[in-house]
């Protein structure tokens, strides 16, 4: 196969690439894409290569090759899923340009063929660099790297989807200055070294840990991909801790919260012990405020404050500048890689926080911005100093980009302007209809209905129209003239040639074929303003220069031969050009003025035109640099006042001022790139990152009933904690009542200090004798209602806002292994983590998953490999503990002192699929015990012979494994303290007798092995579901500015294919009702069954699933609870079948409009973690009640991991 000069111009050959590499040889795409396509079934290179010559233009480099060859790739995705692995080589390809010119310090590529004889000698150059750089770990250079080289397995680079690749090299290669130089084996290997370290045969643990995360059947979590075998080796992902009751403990414990989170970790925080609302204070006799406060104190340290801008602040959108509170979730923004990212979160604050006005010199308005919001900015260079100067310091690093809050700026600083780098064709547009294009923008016009070009004048001054003549003519396109006087002329031509008629009447009932390669919409914007368009938005440079040209001509002009201007009414044009400009490295300046009018003006011809009222217009001032002053004959400049740097354009700060609070702000998440272009400089997605903090409340406190209303959205805002995520600790007892009917008394914990601390029979004694105390007046702050009335009230809550998320206290500790020692007060962010805390331990755990569908086949579960991975698994998991990076005393303690780790599971529902095993069945219930057990089976097993070879965990005597008490065993605890009421299959399968005599005799080296947490990003990287997920759409779109993309369950398109039934109206079936094959009536019933959606799925099932995984877990499970359409009687059956049935947590309620965050992207988001969303108002459905009433939930809670884009420390 070959690409014909028809397919791929001469034209096309880049005459310089952009970057200085050499030009994109065609027979090296051929090759590259072959190779893509390469032992792929139902793929075609030939269709790749023809879709991409579309993206093709005179110029082209060699990076927009590459770009241009995977979204062509990706365009095929809902044809065959096979394509996403295509476009994943394809990405590949770039990625290996990329890395191996940084290395080599020379253009370099490589094909995937090429890698089997360069990765070893790639691995050593990596490694030198990387400590070079002070990046990597200089331990990493004494491994032998000759032997883990010839051990690296390049072919596994062809086993990622296309969204594995992106997610990793978006968010996990080491990058210098956004260049990444880490290929993805030696990632895996740079991973595996770093866990390796203090091995004994540190080369065949760090082959072994390679050969376990390359193949995808394990993955350690997110902090330990992201920083193992690097400088600051954070790997942990969860910490949990307890606040005391005293000032000092509250605020030392805030403080450790702001310090746990700098390092990306997920907070789980036990507020219990803090005296409520109206209790004594010993030290000044007074009443407390409770626990609120505090709580919001927390929440406001860990949000910082609102970093937002005023409303009208404008942004740069693929459909121009919009404001940002015109912004809605699944827009595309610019981000600092000079890419386009998607919206994921629209947050609207009112709020009282100090603003300021930046003053930015290329610029048009000054910026309204809360003074704590982040721009990427330079300080500390003095007026006046030149550019090679400075940028002589940069490259020395004497002054470097950083995130300077807004209020910190000052006259000066340099701030940012991406240049954006997407360049996306017309295919056929020459540069003549590109200045065309920008004339009409200009002096032309097309009449309102659509049938009539036109373009205006000076005969005398205007060369304009003479290329308006010849482009008509040369084309054949008839025109006409007409004018006044000497000083102004209109040419006219049709919008349309060859009119279609009628046959039968011979009357004209269309304009025919278009003259111009432009439209109405092209023109105009729906308020009638004239733009840019979206689709000429991104044009070839070339291209640009010349629409550039065109504008110019028509409404710029030269001042004093060295200044040009550009002048429009139009503000989205105004934008336009200053946004054509910055794409070519050029920051335009402007202002805006408006003046009232009242003179009598006189044409040429003698007639008189009278001008009255006002006139609003943008003056654009053009920096006459070569490239632009060429356009319209003008001196090209020499000096600059701005510095190019590393793909951005810094231009001064002329001024920041305190300014006026404005009462509502706004501010964007945006994924990936976590930053946006406002039209004057970049700004940090979503301010600072937010604190990934869940408090945790148990259900007696005084304060639980304002601590339910924390996220409400109404009241007082000094008593609410939008961005803190919470969680009740409910005990046994208040669900006994609550089945009862019986009453429920809250206490201050100050008078009833000992209830933190018991569980079961212990905490009934205790919590009774209370009451009766209380009855008889003898404790001070009490208050008894119906326990069902508290119930109720939680779900409201938990329907309303997504919170507090509802966990349980008894069964956490009752079958905990470490009784002896402490207590277990909360679990983390994302509710699997159950370890002990108090004012002494942070209790930290280190998380990674197997995947469980690398060890399904058709016959079922392969045991041997789930042993292999698992006694690995917990080996890597157990030497995250010794290397790991702390950041406060209290972690390493607990840490060092009981060895938690977290072995857990993703991609359940592959499994599913491959066994062809509906969710919604017994048989998958039924799988959820027999898979769990054997992964408990093993991590015990495993973390048995690491005692046996390292020693027990220090506090491992006294716990119930050394009393031969396995987590199977402990069921009977939880059993026996609820008086025999649960519900919970004991079924077994395995020699448990043996394992628990070997525990018993040789230790455990940790006290806890498992934990399903919920995998989000690492299960993308993988290509499999997320953690014990039911699948959210079978189907899904993703934008960019080259289009749409498609993906897609490619378990169901093979299923559809072998029936015939996949095609075109199938994909378009499947998008019109958002993934799901329910509605669809071609499907046969049991593929309607077998790839049933989360909604679909009726969560008994998935409460089923965890209670039969739960008795096998030492810790918790991360458990979603679906449910499409909520109802009170609904949720009150749910969450009591889910107390029964043994769970220790359960996670978000997700009800049915949180399946739309993926018609755009999986990491959007429906619910909020801020104040008021600003799109669609939620509907004013009833809340939860004993009467049952049907809800649909517009604002449900906002999922860690499955759709925030950044807690991923379960991940």
């Amino acid at each position: 196969m070959t690409l014909d000069v028809e397919a791929v111009p001469a034209s096309v050959r880049p005459e310089t690439a952009t970057d200085g590499a050499p030009p994109a040889a065609i027979d090296r795409i051929e090759h590259v894409v072959i190779e893509a396509c390469a032992r792929l079934s139902g793929v075609s290179a030939d269709k790749v290569l023809t879709e991409a010559r579309r993206g093709f233009f005179p110029g082209i480099s060699d990076a927009e090759v590459e770009l241009a060859l995977v979204m062509a790739a990706r365009s095929f995705v809902e044809v065959d899923p096979d394509y996403s692995y295509v476009a994943a080589r394809l990405l590949l390809d770039k990625l290996r340009r990329e890395a191996l010119t940084f290395i080599s310090g020379a253009p370099d590529a490589a094909g995937q063929s090429e890698m089997a004889e360069r990765y070893p000698a790639y691995l050593a150059a990596y490694v030198g660099r990387g400590i070079d750089l002070g990046q990597l770990d200089p331990a990493l250079a004494r491994f032998d790297l000759d032997r883990l080289g010839k051990a690296l397995r390049p072919e596994r680079d062809e086993q990622f989807t296309f969204l594995g690749i992106q997610t990793l090299y978006d968010r996990y290669f080491l990058h210098s200055d956004e260049v990444r130089y880490e290929l993805p084996q030696v990632f895996f290997m740079r991973v595996a070294m770093g866990l390796a370290l203090n091995e004994d045969d540190r080369e065949a643990r760090a082959i072994e840990f390679y050969e376990l995360l390359s193949s995808f059947d394990f993955m350690a979590s997110t902090p330990t991909l992201f920083n193992a075998g690097t400088v600051r080796a954070q790997l942990s992902s969860c910490f949990l801790t307890t606040v005391g009751d005293d000032l000092q403990d509250i605020f030392h414990s805030i403080s450790n919260n702001a310090m746990l989170s700098k390092y990306s970790g997920g907070l789980g925080n036990d507020w219990t012990p803090v005296r409520g609302l109206g209790s004594h204070i010993r030290g000044t006799n007074g009443k407390s405020q409770g626990v609120v406060p505090f709580l919001k104190i927390a929440n406001d340290t860990a949000v910082a404050v609102n970093q937002c801008f005023a409303p009208d602040t404008p942004v740069y959108t693929s459909d121009g500048c919009k404001p940002i509170s015109e912004i809605r979730v699944g827009d595309l923004v610019l981000g600092h890689s000079g890419s386009y990212r998607e919206v994921t979160d629209v947050m609207m604050y009112d709020q009282v926080d100090p603003m300021v006005e930046v003053n930015i010199k290329h610029s048009v308005e000054k910026l309204k911005v809360t003074s704590g919001h982040p721009f990427y900015a330079i300080q500390g260079v003095p007026l006046g100093q030149s550019n090679s100067r400075t940028l002589k310091w940069l490259a020395d690093d004497k002054v470097r980009p950083e995130w300077v809050e807004a209020g910190q700026l000052s006259a000066g600083d340099y701030v940012a302007q991406v240049v954006p780098t997407e360049i996306v064709p017309v295919q056929g547009l020459t540069e003549e209809d590109a200045r065309l294009y920008g004339i009409l923008l200009g002096d032309g016009h097309l009449s309102k209905n659509g049938t009539q070009w036109g373009v205006s004048g000076n005969p005398e001054l205007d060369v304009h129209l003479e290329f308006v003549r010849e482009y008509l003519e040369r084309r054949g396109i008839h025109y006409w003239e007409n004018g006044r006087g000497d000083t102004y002329l209109q040419i006219h031509w049709a919008f349309g040639r060859r009119a279609v008629r009628d046959s039968g009447t011979g009357r004209i009932t269309g304009g025919g074929e278009p003259t111009l390669p432009f439209s109405y919409e092209d023109i105009y914007d729906a308020d009638h303003a004239k733009r840019i368009s979206r689709r000429f938005s991104h044009l070839p440079h070339a291209q640009t220069r010349a629409l550039l040209r065109g504008l110019l001509e028509t409404d710029g002009g030269v001042s004093r031969g060295v200044e040009i201007y550009f002048t429009t009414t139009s503000r989205p044009l105004a934008m336009g050009i200053r946004y054509q400009l910055l794409r070519l490295g050029v920051p335009a300046a402007g202002q805006y003025r408006e003046r009232e009018q009242s003179h009598t003006g006189r044409r040429s011809d003698g007639s008189e035109i009278g001008f009255s009222g006002p006139v609003k217009a943008f003056d654009i001032r053009v920096p006459a640099v070569e490239g632009i002053a060429e356009l319209v004959g003008c001196r090209p400049l020499t000096k600059r006042n701005w510095i190019d740097h590393k793909g951005m354009v810094f231009t001064r700060v002329r001024d920041v001022a305190s300014t006026d609070v404005v009462p509502t702000v706004f501010d964007l998440k945006v994924e990936t790139d976590e930053t946006y272009m406002t039209a004057a400089g970049l700004a940090h997605n979503g301010g600072k990152r937010k604190g990934a903090v869940c408090a945790y409340l148990e259900t007696w406190h005084i304060d639980i009933e304002e601590f339910l209303d924390l996220r409400k959205n109404t009241g007082d805002e000094r008593r609410r904690t939008h961005d803190m995520n919470t969680a009740n600790w409910v005990p046994d007892l208040f669900m006994q009542r609550v089945e009862e009917g019986g009453d429920w008394t809250l206490f201050s914990p100050d008078e009833v200090p000992d209830l933190h601390d018991k569980y079961g029979t212990e905490f009934v004694e205790a919590y009774t004798r209370y009451e009766a105390e209380a009855a008889a007046g003898r404790i001070k702050v009490a208050k008894t209602m119906p326990a069902v009335e508290l119930w109720r009230r939680m779900l409201t809550m938990l329907f309303e806002t997504g919170h507090p998320w509802i966990t349980f206290k008894d069964p956490s500790n009752l079958r905990s292994p470490q009784q002896h020692v402490g207590v277990v007060h909360s679990s983390n962010l994302c509710t699997e983590i159950t370890l002990n805390t108090s004012a002494d331990e942070v209790a930290v755990c280190n998380l990674g998953s197997v995947n469980l569908a690398q060890h399904v086949g058709p016959q079922g579960l392969d045991a041997d490999r789930l042993r292999r991975t698992v006694r690995t698994a917990v080996r890597m998991l157990d030497n995250v503990i010794d290397v790991n990076f702390y950041t406060i005393p209290e972690a390493r303690r607990a840490n060092m002192r009981h060895r938690p780790v977290g072995l857990g599971l993703m991609g359940f529902q592959d499994a599913l699929f491959k066994l062809r095993t509906p969710f919604a069945s017994d048989g998958a219930v039924t799988f959820a015990d027999e898979s769990m057990e054997l992964i408990s089976y093993y991590a015990i097993e495993a973390s048995s012979e690491l005692a046996a070879e390292r020693g027990s965990y220090e506090s491992f005597d006294g716990s119930l494994w050394s009393r031969g008490i396995l987590p199977i065993d402990s069921l009977r605890l939880l059993a026996e303290s609820r008086g025999g009421r649960l519900d919970m299959d004991r079924g077994e399968t395995l020699d448990w007798d043996s394992l628990r005599e070997r525990v018993r005799s040789t230790g455990m080296r940790n006290s806890n092995v498992m934990a399903i947490a919920p995998t989000a990003t690492i299960a993308n990287i993988t290509g499999v579901s997320q953690s014990i997920e039911p699948v959210y759409r079978n189907l899904f779109v993703k934008s960019n500015m080259s289009g749409d993309f498609t993906v897609v369950n490619p378990y169901l398109v093979r299923d559809l294919k072998e029936r015939g039934l996949w095609d075109d109206q199938m994909v378009s079936d499947l998008k019109m009702h958002d993934g799901s094959l329910g509605a669809i009536d071609r499907v046969p019933a049991d593929l309607k069954a077998l790839y049933a959606t989360a909604f679909e799925v009726d969560p008994e099932w998935l409460v089923d699933a965890g209670s039969r995984r739960q008795k096998w877990i030492d810790q918790a499970q991360s458990l979603n609870l679906y449910m499409a359409a909520p109802s009170g009687r609904k949720l009150d059956a749910l969450y009591r079948r889910a107390w029964k049935s043994g769970l220790k947590t359960t996670y978000y309620l997700r009800s049915q409009s949180a399946t739309h965050v993926e018609k755009s992207t999986l990491k959007g988001t429906d619910g909020r973690l801020n104040a008021v969303s600003s799109g669609p108002a939620p509907s004013s459905s009833p809340a939860p009640s004993p009467v049952p009433a049907t809800i649909v939930d517009e604002n449900p809670g906002e999922a860690c991991g499955i759709d925030d884009p950044e807690c991923e420390a379960c991940q």
